[in-house]
């Protein structure tokens, strides 16, 4: 596998082998200090610090794979706990009375959030100095310090203890190597557990420029009791479930417990923050990126796994090829006694606008950034008016460097990290080829590239969504496009389920092509009165009633007098009441087909208040 580094350096590296049926505990008795384990998925690591005798520290990105292993060693017995889990809802006095409980070896597993109390249950007995000379400390999955750190700053909590611990180790199945100095000062090494069995996972690439219909196809065309689905966008699993008419009985959706929350209420109740519970996966089984590491998926001997990225509808649906996408196959574990087929398939459109940055220029960016720093610095602590210092102050603290800059002027590395993998993230998915390449530089994969395209595209989808005139964008950017499925012929299956989504999401659209059609919609400019206008022209003909409906509007508008809205209203409402055309809309529309009407002006006053409504300029019959 090729090693991202952000900021290569000299490091010691050691290679050891591990066979197919072997665990790191049977190749090691304990793990080294001061090292970087670059290990296979499910070689037992986090098992190995658990049962080697010493008291440890373990740090886990996401509570689930907490849960799991306390679940575990813990079985029922909740008086006398081996391993303390810390998380959210577990207090400093829980944690006390653990370390008080007389167990032998102390074995912490604790969230980067929650790590600060541990440390204060730590102080409160007196033991932090015996803490960082004893305890071995492993944070696992290390790469989620530097991939996460951007939108979730508390994951680096524990680093500046990390460093202070005499022995730990950052531990994951796909390392990238921090480019902070104090790994390089402590003389960290870095540990290549390589497997000496074909571990190649073939995979297939589906690049579509509309994801809802290459998911929908694919499930067609591969038949499977259950499938597992990894996306990280709740917003974007319910369109898909909504969209497939997935019934709630036949789905599950694992995510947070907040986004948990979130969907209950809008009365989504088939979501779970946790596979502790003697789970019974459904058909659909929708995973959210805090599952995409480090939790175990048991007895399902031949997972069909479908990775899902719609940039269009949210950019951290992105997967890198070289860590989160072997942590998701890493995911379904190997029966000890036996064999696991693994499927993968990813889905994902392509972005060409994603804004992607060399490392040379985000490094040059962070260089500006710690010059300005620096700066504004030297003026708070010369400047003899507190006011200015107040706002320099406040400047420091909110401009965008104060990501990348600590409050004592050094380098925050991990966000520096984190932009640079950002940036060749936002690469990978800017063309197509880059992501294919991407895939290949791994080493890991055996890759098949299908490439679907769809007159209906995300792109056009989110633009009709982010436009303020909805109504005139989704005309002007549909219009097109039914017109081509049209051509396409109404017997082919392909233009068809393109029609039924726009019919679906788009009904105002597609009525309004059904019944004016492209050409004479691009005539009237998508312009939504005049083609109201003329949809009403024509359903006033259709219903071939409009001699009376005539009689009766030129008996109710006068040439030369003017009516405010709430009348016109009216009184075209009574016609189309009469004559029963309930197809009919009243409103200046309707009025339109029959007179010439001025625009929206001052028409008087009434009870001392102005009024305002349209002049009867010309009649047209």
């Amino acid at each position: 596998m090729a090693l991202y580094c952000p900021k290569a350096y000299t490091m010691k590296v050691i290679e050891k082998k591990i066979g197919e049926k072997q665990y790191l505990s049977d190749i090691m008795k304990e793990l080294a200090k001061n090292a970087i384990y670059h290990k296979p998925t499910g070689a037992g690591i986090t098992r190995l610090e658990l049962k080697t005798h010493r008291h440890s520290i373990i740090i886990e990105s996401n509570t689930p794979v907490i849960q799991g292993k306390c679940a575990e060693f813990n079985g029922r017995n909740r008086r006398k706990l081996v391993i303390r889990g810390v998380y959210e809802g577990i207090t400093v006095q829980e944690i006390i009375d653990y370390l008080q409980s007389g167990v032998e070896y102390i074995k912490i597993m604790t969230t980067p959030e929650s790590y600060l109390k541990v440390v204060q249950a730590f102080n409160e007995l007196d033991m932090m100095e015996q803490v960082y000379n004893t305890y071995f400390m492993l944070f696992d999955e290390c790469e989620r310090t530097i991939q996460d750190v951007d939108y979730r700053k508390s994951i680096i909590i524990p680093m500046d203890d990390f460093f202070i611990f005499k022995n730990k180790a950052f531990v994951s199945a796909t390392p990238i190597i921090p480019s902070d100095p104090r790994f390089k000062q402590q003389n960290f090494k870095y540990i290549r557990v390589k497997p000496s069995y074909d571990t190649i996972q073939k995979v297939g690439l589906t690049i579509t420029n509309n994801t809802l219909l290459s998911f929908k196809k694919h499930i067609e065309e591969n038949p499977r009791e259950r499938y597992f689905i990894f996306l990280n966008s709740t917003k974007a699993i319910c369109t898909l479930i909504n969209y497939l008419k997935i019934d709630c009985k036949d789905s599950y959706i694992f995510c947070s417990e907040e986004s948990k929350n979130k969907l209950k209420l809008n009365r989504i109740t088939n979501a779970k923050s946790t596979l502790v519970e003697s789970v019974e996966f459904r058909k659909y089984n929708f995973f959210t990126s805090r599952f995409n590491s480090a939790v175990d998926i048991l007895n399902v001997v031949e997972p069909y796994i479908i990775i899902v990225t719609d940039l269009f509808i949210a950019e951290h649906t992105k997967v890198d090829p070289f860590s989160e996408v072997q942590q998701i196959i890493g995911r379904f574990r190997k029966p000890e006694n036996g064999t696991i087929t693994r499927h993968l398939t990813h889905i994902t459109n392509i972005d060409p606008k994603l804004k992607s940055f060399s490392q040379n220029e985000i490094l040059t960016d962070v260089d500006r950034m710690r010059y300005l720093h620096d700066t504004l610095n030297s003026f708070c602590k010369s400047s003899t008016n507190l006011f200015a210092r107040i706002i320099v102050k406040e400047m420091m603290e909110k401009t965008t460097f104060a990501n990348y800059i600590n409050k004592d002027g050094t380098t925050n590395y991990f966000m520096v990290d984190n932009a640079v993998f950002d940036g060749k993230m936002n690469g990978y998915y800017s063309k197509e080829e880059h992501l294919i390449a991407s895939y290949n530089a791994t080493g890991e994969f055996k890759l098949t590239v299908m490439q679907e395209s769809y007159e209906l595209t995300d792109a056009v989808r989110a633009e009709i969504k982010a436009s303020k005139a909805k109504l005139k964008s989704s005309l002007e950017l549909l219009m097109p496009i039914l017109n081509s499925l049209e051509l396409m012929g109404l017997n082919n299956p392909i233009a068809i389920e393109q029609l039924e989504e726009i019919k679906k999401e788009h009904p105002t659209a597609y009525s309004t092509f059904q019944e004016i059609g492209f050409e004479r919609a691009a005539e009237l400019e998508f312009k939504y009165h005049r083609i109201q206008a003329e949809i009403a022209s024509k359903k006033i003909e259709r219903e071939g009633t409009n001699f009376q409906l005539l009689t009766h509007i030129k008996s109710a508008f006068d040439v030369g007098e003017s009516y405010t809205l709430a009348q016109i209203k009216k009184k075209l409402k009574a016609g189309i009441v009469k004559f029963n055309l309930s197809s009919l809309k009243a409103g200046i529309e309707l009025l339109e087909i029959y007179f010439d009407i001025s625009a929206r002006t001052y028409i008087g006053t009434e009870n001392g208040k102005s009024k305002y409504g349209y002049t009867i300029l010309k009649s047209k019959f």
